[in-house]
Parts: structure tokens; sequence; C-alpha cells
């Protein structure tokens, strides 16, 4: 299995020229489902589980990967497909774990089975219908056509994840206050998950920032290139409309690094900070944000941090 995972810098490669590499698995229904490998540190046969009592029937239980202790999620009852095949662990039916990396904790999702890695520019990766977007209960992030006709569905994990383990507002943003400094200034940010765009707004707004959204990195380069012809227009520079760009990395129709790449490039956005902000952890992410122009590197999701650095880059 581990055959299937590739070298980190050769995905970070990927990732600049605005390519990423999806690992397709199948949760035991007909749907096609992907995951950037970037995000896979194993994927590995089902080992035996050990159960927690009374524990959330999404989670179905916990393994040690080598010395670490590992949470499984189901994720044909997480995603409301049907209740989980069950068989014995190291039985041909028993299914494979995908081990992940999100916000620098480490998750296994139950699969039936993997099928393979392909590689695609993120260009061919859309936003799903708004209708599909925007509903709470959405766990699927973007989507991609396969070569043989097939609808891949990309999955939301950060939405998964808070899902499973919501926490109430006055916990996840009780560090973050008003700050009279950020009231004039705006802020321009760009994810794709509905439960990132949310703790960006809730963060934001505490701190008393405006700000522009944008779901994919083409949406937000359209608008910058209106604000910027606006604010040509009246005769002022962008950095007059706009004081900061915080963008996800991973990110459909353009990612990320390219988007920095695009702003850095043009003139017009010159000394405009620029805000990588992901749960993609590594140096090799923080060099490669640098060199295409970003201006800083945030893991996510911590918002006294995430403040402390709007603060750091706009509150003068």
């Amino acid at each position: 299995m581990s055959t299937l995972i590739k070298e980190v810098d050769a995905r970070t490669r990927l990732a600049g020229a605005n390519q990423m590499e999806l690992l397709l698995f199948h949760a035991g229904t007909s749907e096609v489902f992907g995951v950037n490998v970037f995000k896979v540190r194993e994927v590995m046969k089902l080992p035996a589980l050990t159960r927690m009592p009374d524990s959330d029937p999404r989670i179905e239980g916990m393994v040690n990967i080598r010395g670490v202790t590992v949470p499984v999620i189901g994720l044909r009852q997480t995603l409301g497909l049907g209740e989980a095949v069950t068989a014995e662990a190291g039985s041909p039916d028993a299914g494979i774990l995908i081990i992940t990396e999100y916000n620098m904790s480490l998750q296994a999702f139950h699969v039936a089975a993997v099928d393979r890695i392909i590689r695609i520019s993120w260009s061919e990766v859309k936003p799903p219908p708004a209708l599909v977007r925007d509903t709470a209960k959405g766990g699927v992030t973007a989507v991609t056509m396969l070569d043989d006709g097939r609808m891949a569905l990309i999955l939301d994990v950060e939405k998964i994840l808070a899902d499973i383990c919501p926490r109430s507002d006055e916990e996840v943003y009780a560090p973050v206050e008003k700050q009279t400094l950020l009231t004039a200034k705006r802020v321009l940010f760009a994810d794709d998950s509905l439960v990132a765009r949310t703790q960006i707004r809730k963060t934001l707004e505490r701190l008393g920032v405006s700000y522009l959204q944008a779901t994919t990195g083409r949406e937000a380069w359209d608008q910058l290139r209106a604000l910027a012809d606006k604010a040509e227009a009246e005769h002022k520079t962008v950095r007059e409309e706009l004081q900061l760009i915080l963008s996800d990395i991973e990110m459909p129709d353009m990612d990320g690094f390219t988007l920095s790449k695009q702003i850095s490039g043009d003139p017009r956005f010159a000394g405009i900070p620029i805000l990588l902000h992901s749960s993609l952890t590594g140096v090799c992410n923080v060099e490669k944000g640098k060199s295409v122009g970003a201006t800083d590197y945030i893991t996510k999701f911590d918002p006294k941090i995430l403040a402390e650095k709007i603060l750091h880059y706009v509150g003068k």
C-alpha cells in the first residue's frame, strides 16, 4: 500500500504547478471519492480496532500507528451512505484505512477499497453546485470528471471533522477581541471549505475587519483584478482598497500557490501581504509559499494565531 504514496517534495512541486494527485477510493457504494495525496500519510489494511463504549457511531474505534493513537472514522456512515459493512480485521472484506493529516493531527478513514492515484490540474477541479456546496451537511468540497465519464467527489475533511467534534463559538473564538486599529481595514480571503470560510469570517468579524470572500483561487483572482480596475478608475492604489490577502492552498480552478504567484507578479498589488492559510503542514510548504511570493504561512486553524498575524500585517 505504501507504494501508492509519493514523496512530499514531489507533491509540493505539483502544487506549485497548479496540479495535484488525487487518491481515488470507494466507500462500499458506486460513488468514487477522492482526497489530495498530499494529505495522505499512509494507506494500510484495516488492523484490529480498539472500540470505545458510548462513542459517536461514526467513530469505529482506535488503532495504534507506530506509537500514535489514531481515531478511525467510518466514512460510509459519516457520509450517510448506509451502515458500515462489518468484517474481521485482516479478512479480504475488512476494508482499507487511509491515514490523513489535517490541522496537525492524524485521522484514519475506513473505506471499502482504494482505486488508484490520478494526476490532474486544479483547473479540472470544480466546486459543486451551490445547493450542494452551501448546505450545512455538505461533505463534498469539489468534483472532477474522470476519463471514464464518472464523477469523483473530493471530500471536505475539515467539514467532516467539525461535524464529528463540534466546538462552541465561545470556546473557539474567545481569544479574539475587537481591534480598533483594524476597523478601517479590509481582507480578501479564499477557501473552498465551508467550515474554513465560516471560521475565517467569524475571526474577522470579531476583530472588526471588513472582508471579501471567494470559494476558489480563480474566483479570488477575478475579484482582485476587478478591484484593481476599480481602483485605477478612481485614481487610487489597490492597497487603499485592500490591505491583506488570505488564501488556502488547495482550491478548485487555481491553487493558492498559483494565486500567490499571479498576485506577486502583478505590480498593482505591490505591498499587499499574502498569507497562505492551510491544513497542509511541513517546511516544504512554507518554502514553496515564499518562492511564489507569499509573505507568510499559517497552519489551520487557530483563531488566536490568525488574529495575531492579521494584526501584525495590517494593524498599523
